[in-house]
Parts: structure tokens; sequence; C-alpha cells
């Protein structure tokens, strides 16, 4: 995955590990039994345009599990509803070969999470048709 994204910022999933992201980078390119210690990680790339990550992110996971997740970017209004632009709690993540968030139920295909505002459920369901999809779950608080 490093090696496929050479401009992402790499951290350890665990926030207690004190490795810093060029810390990590060293051992992975090293190589060793210190690398499995390290994992699970997560990679962080900004200001991507829209795909122009995700098929390599695809491919590099195959049947693993995974997800990505994308923030810090703003709802558009949808004025048929009466909503208007959200700049806050926007927040996309697709669980990779996974059912939940936490990647601990595994799946033979992806599932997309929409996280919003507690009482933004009309936008929700809104953003799923647009691409054709409607939610499968209960609304779950939390994460």
């Amino acid at each position: 995955m490093v090696a496929a994204f050479p401009k992402a910022w790499v951290s350890p999933d665990d926030p207690y590990w004190p490795e810093s992201d060029d810390e990590i980078q060293r051992v992975i390119a090293a190589g060793g039994p210190r690398v499995s210690v390290l994992l699970p990680v997560t990679l962080y790339l900004e200001s991507q345009p829209v795909g122009s990550t995700e098929e390599a992110f695809f491919g590099v996971i195959g049947s693993g599990t995974a997800s990505i997740d994308w923030d810090f970017f703003s709802w558009p209004a949808v004025p048929e509803l009466g909503l208007e632009i959200r700049n806050k709690d926007a927040h996309v993540q697709i669980a990779i070969n996974s059912r939940d968030v936490y990647r601990d139920a595994p799946a033979t295909d992806h599932t997309v999470f929409i996280h919003f505002r507690e009482g933004d459920v009309a936008r929700a369901e809104w953003l799923a048709q647009q691409v054709g999809l409607q939610p499968i779950g209960p609304v779950e608080c939390g994460w």
C-alpha cells in the first residue's frame, strides 16, 4: 500500500504506538519482521481528485478488508428537501470486503456508510439515491 501511494502520510492505527511517518516508511522500506508489528496502519492522502486513488487501492487490497474514508468536505444543498449546504459532519466511508466500519464482518463485496449529523436522514437517503442506491440498514448512533 505504501508503494502504491508514495505521497501518503502513514500512521499506526494504535494511537499509543509512537512511530512517526518517517520511521514507519523506513521500517517498511527495510522489510523484515518489524513491519508486521506496525500493522494495521492508516494512510492519509489530502486533496485527491475524485477517482484518482480508488482503483489502485482496490488492486492492492484484493480480497482483504480495508476502508476508504472521505471527510472534510461539505454536503450539498438539497433545495427540494429544504436542506441547506452543510459544512460539518460530512463523511463517507467504504468498508471494503466488509459489512462494518471496523472490518470485523468479512464480505465478498463492499458497504458504503454515510456518516451524518443526527436528524439528517433525508439527506443520507437523497445521497444514496444519487448513485442509484438505497439505505439497507437502520440509522446507527456512534462512530
